[in-house]
């Protein structure tokens, strides 16, 4: 049975390699800032059997609540572990299998991989009149449709995938182990929404790759927005408060008196005051809180015209503006299985992370090996036999501007520190993993343990063990996927802000607080390192089209 399926596996790869530009790539390099051990593409006859990828249902109202997730450990714990059963939630397979009753795979492996993308982008741009392909011409939601469409049943063009031999691979499928596998083992995956943003961006994914992505700090033409207009009536000797409002770096805060005798206009921050007659605008520059008042020393009924001035760069000049609110990136940590081979384990407790912390602060050394069994840690069965288990998953949502980060791994005492607060609801082998959140570059959480000190003191002392105070980084670091010096006490957002640009892991690593901090007014990619490192997706449309363009590819 095994044999069987390993030579249906090898005979698709061939046949793969007769589709138009289709080929079976070397395995990238680790993505920057993380680290996987094992890769496996989807393939053609998978992506069959697996279907349309599953869309994430992402929260539209999560953008709301920013400022309450920064401040509240708790509630990004919970909005964690809340993201991870949605992202794991079991999805059927398309086809039926005949050896397999109600077989399901988690919903990331039903999304889309670096194959998928090269056979849809291929699938796109092949057919683009020559003017079009010149011009870069960006693909329309038609087209994308139907490419990604094409895509579920594109094993039916290979000469090699006769019916007979595709029936034969569904009944090769035994058990849960090998329905698992028929997603592959690929490094990163793409939920529709990102994939179908990442093909549309082709146009400034390959200008930026010829030009550069833009500076860290850069300016746009200015842009002037009306906050309010707020009509008031002030009696003598009165100051009315007008309104509070926030502003971000780039921005400034312009205010008018429209009109008033023996009145003014006071603009108030915590540094600065700025006091002005009706008529004049009083302007104060972010980042700032700042008061809007008028001082009337007669009765006075008048308007004040509240704008707010910006000179932000577009937020992601590589792509076609920000990702849209359900796209999500994970990534995966699988190790194989086989010849006895175990896998590295780390601990998380307070006493471990003080200890981890100190030094070259990086999780290079692990605390010991393991060979965990199937029924505690996530494992599948490759088509060509072999066999992985999962050490850690890497999920990054666009939930939040700034994404919403959440990271699991695998521990061999799951229910202490960092899995003491999982759900009941994460049975099985996702019973073992241990996970950690962060929305937002600062920790805002007054509270050391997070709140968890009463009811879940471990945790509550392992969260302690990693913070450093409110306004300082927060932390969130993965003992599978992030290696390097100085990579235990990182937080993720902080590194991939930085993505598209050229900067090297121990770019990052080297730069203030280890590079997590806020260090951009821009994000090129919109936190994506796909673009220009790991699964290099510039490189795969500038090979498309200078195969398609030659010389007179720009």
């Amino acid at each position: 049975m095994k044999e069987q399926r390993a030579s249906a596996f090898s005979s698709c790869l061939i046949a793969l390699v007769l589709l138009a530009c289709e080929s079976t790539p070397t395995p990238p390099p680790p993505e920057l800032c993380s680290l996987t051990a094992s890769q496996a593409a989807l393939t053609a006859a998978d992506r069959k059997i697996i279907g349309e990828a599953s869309g994430y249902p992402a929260d539209g109202l999560l953008r709301v609540r920013e400022a309450e997730l920064a401040a509240s450990q708790k509630l990004r714990r919970e909005l964690g572990w809340n993201t991870v059963q949605k992202v794991i939630a079991p999805v059927p397979l398309s086809e039926p299998l005949p050896n397999v009753d109600d077989a399901a795979i988690p919903r990331f492996q039903t999304w889309y991989d670096l194959g998928d993308l090269r056979r849809v982008f291929h699938q796109l741009y092949s057919v683009l009149p020559l003017e079009q392909k010149q011009a870069r011409t960006r693909f329309s939601t038609e087209s994308l449709d139907g490419a990604f469409l094409w895509n579920l049943t594109a094993v039916d063009s290979l000469p090699n995938w006769p019916v007979e031999r595709y029936q034969q691979y569904l009944e090769d499928v035994s058990d849960e182990s090998e329905v698992n596998g028929l997603a592959g083992i690929s490094r990163v995956a793409y939920s529709p929404g990102a994939a179908r943003h990442l093909l549309r961006s082709y146009p400034e994914i390959l200008k930026c790759r010829s030009s550069g992505p833009p500076p860290e700090h850069e300016l746009g033409p200015v842009q002037q927005v009306e906050l309010a207009r707020v009509p008031f009536n002030a009696a003598a000797c009165e100051t009315a408060m007008i309104g509070t409002y926030a502003i971000k770096a780039d921005e400034s805060l312009q205010v008018t008196l429209e009109e008033g005798d023996q009145a003014e206009l006071i603009l108030r921050s915590k540094t600065e005051e700025c006091r002005t007659a009706p008529g004049s605008a009083c302007t104060i520059a972010g980042p700032a809180t700042i008061e809007v008042l008028v001082e009337a020393e007669q009765a006075v009924e008048s308007v004040v015209t509240v704008n707010r001035e910006s000179a932000h760069p577009p937020w992601s000049a590589c792509l076609d503006g920000a990702f849209p609110n359900d796209a999500v990136v994970v990534k995966a940590d699988y190790r194989r299985a086989d010849f006895e081979l175990t896998m590295p384990s780390f601990g998380t407790s307070a006493e471990a992370l003080e200890k981890r912390l100190t030094g070259d602060v990086s999780w290079d050394l692990a605390d010991g090996q393991v060979n965990p069994t199937a029924d505690s840690i996530y494992s599948l069965t490759l088509p060509n036999g072999a066999h992985y288990r999962l050490a850690a998953l890497h999920v990054m949502t666009k939930e939040l501007d700034h994404w919403l980060w959440v990271t699991l791994f695998w521990s061999e005492s799951p229910n202490a520190d960092f899995g003491a607060d999982r759900p009941a609801s994460l049975t099985g082998p996702w019973a073992n993993y241990k996970m950690c959140a962060v929305t937002a570059f600062e920790e805002q959480d007054l509270d050391p343990s997070g709140g968890f000190s009463q009811t879940h003191p471990s945790l509550g002392e392992a969260l302690a063990a990693v913070y450093a105070g409110p306004g300082t980084p927060s932390w969130c670091s993965n003992p599978y996927v992030e290696q390097g010096h100085g990579n235990a006490d990182s937080n993720c957002v902080g590194c991939h802000q930085h993505g598209g640009t050229k900067l090297r892991s121990e770019d990052v690593l080297a730069l203030p607080s280890g590079g997590n901090t806020l260090l951009r007014n821009n994000f090129p990619t919109d936190y994506s390192w796909a673009v220009t490192q790991g699964d290099t997706l510039a490189q795969v449309f500038s090979d498309e089209e200078t195969y398609y363009l030659g010389s007179s590819a720009r």
